[in-house]
């Protein structure tokens, strides 16, 4: 079968919806799909073979209000000129256009979360993203969601029919132990958080709040910024950054995951989520965790981790005290937490998942 993929910017991916994309292609490629990945110009480029598939670019505009909406519509008006069988579109907000593109088995979307609730979007936008919900909701003929919470909201609140395929994890060896000395750490000598687009609701000020009241001389390492992040919160967490903290921007490759792999700690104080990677990534490395409580993270790590009360510093630093102070224990339930995830979110399952949706959507039409 032929398969069109909408909705994402492209690959490579480097944050969330776009991580889940370029992920999945080799494997969906293994199963015998022909898939085209249709990307903004303002991210990636034409290729013929990318991982299996076939990558084309599409013109749009790189406002920040339009760059989507503009994107989607073009994607949607190239894709209509072949002839495929499925068209998938991942993210609910590209779901404004689910109407446009056509296929011979119909439409499959994917929700990779709730952007209106992102608190550093206006009114407008946030207006916009909840009538995307309810295309994205009666639209297209078959819906999935990486969060289980999320997809029981939307069969609790609509009466339809979502399925439940989470993320899933490239589990690799931890790094060597150079890579952190660019920073100037030592292995387990550091406190880590991965923030990705740094946004308020990545919860850096909770966090940088709890550290302060930490009694502790481990430093805090924070990883995130460039595309997508809001400058106005990130030059403020900048000037009030307590001692020992450290931004060390956007990183990517061993550079990256050697902070995670070595961190003493792994702090996730996120606000919103659907699935987050970075929480997968830190459990899938072993590193002992606290993560906010949120339904979306509890239905990831309960039971592997350790959770806050969100958005409160005082919890926040209480339990990291937990942690430091019965650090044996926390290493052990980290190890636990790497089984489990190698376990539960393996993106080869994943993607025969998603295989069988297709043969589904497929039969019913």
């Amino acid at each position: 079968m032929k398969i069109a993929i909408l909705g994402t910017k492209g690959v490579p991916g480097h944050h969330g919806v776009e991580v889940v994309v370029d992920s999945l292609l080799p494997h969906l490629s293994n199963l015998g799909y022909e898939i085209t990945v249709y990307g903004y110009d303002t991210y990636t480029e034409e290729m013929s073979d990318y991982a299996g598939a076939q990558v084309k670019v599409v013109p749009g505009s790189s406002s920040g209000s339009l760059e989507m909406i503009s994107h989607m519509w073009n994607a949607s008006a190239a894709t209509n000129k072949e002839a495929f069988d499925i068209v998938h579109i991942h993210s609910t907000d590209p779901c404004l256009l689910a109407w446009k593109p056509k296929a011979r088995f119909g439409t499959i979307a994917t929700s990779h979360g709730q952007a209106y609730l992102r608190k550093k979007w206006g009114l407008i936008p946030r207006t916009m993203s909840k009538v995307a919900e309810r295309f994205f909701i009666h639209v297209p003929q078959m819906l999935t969601s990486v969060s289980k919470p999320l997809a029981n909201y939307y069969r609790l609140k609509y009466n339809r029919e979502v399925h439940y395929l989470p993320n899933g994890i490239i589990f690799r060896e931890k790094p060597q132990e150079v890579f952190l000395e660019k920073w100037g750490l030592k292995p387990r000598q550091f406190l880590f958080c991965s923030a990705g687009r740094v946004e308020r609701t990545k919860g850096l000020h909770t966090l940088f709040e709890a550290y302060a009241a930490l009694d502790t001389n481990l430093p805090l390492v924070i990883a995130g910024g460039g595309s997508g992040s809001d400058s106005e919160y990130l030059e403020q967490l900048t000037r009030n950054k307590p001692e020992g903290a450290l931004f060390t921007g956007f990183l990517t490759g061993d550079e990256f995951y050697a902070l995670y792999a070595h961190a003493r700690v792994f702090v996730f104080p996120s606000e919103y989520e659907a699935m987050s990677m970075a929480l997968l990534e830190g459990l899938s490395f072993g590193t002992p965790t606290v993560y906010s409580d949120i339904p979306e993270n509890l239905a990831v790590a309960d039971g592997l981790a350790y959770p806050f009360k969100v958005s409160d510093a005082d919890s926040l630093s209480s339990q990291l005290g937990v942690v430091l102070g019965q650090y044996d224990d926390a290493v052990a339930l980290g190890q636990k937490a790497r089984s489990v995830v190698r376990q539960n979110h393996n993106w080869a399952e994943i993607a025969a998942q998603y295989h069988q949706l297709y043969l589904d959507l497929a039969a019913s039409n």
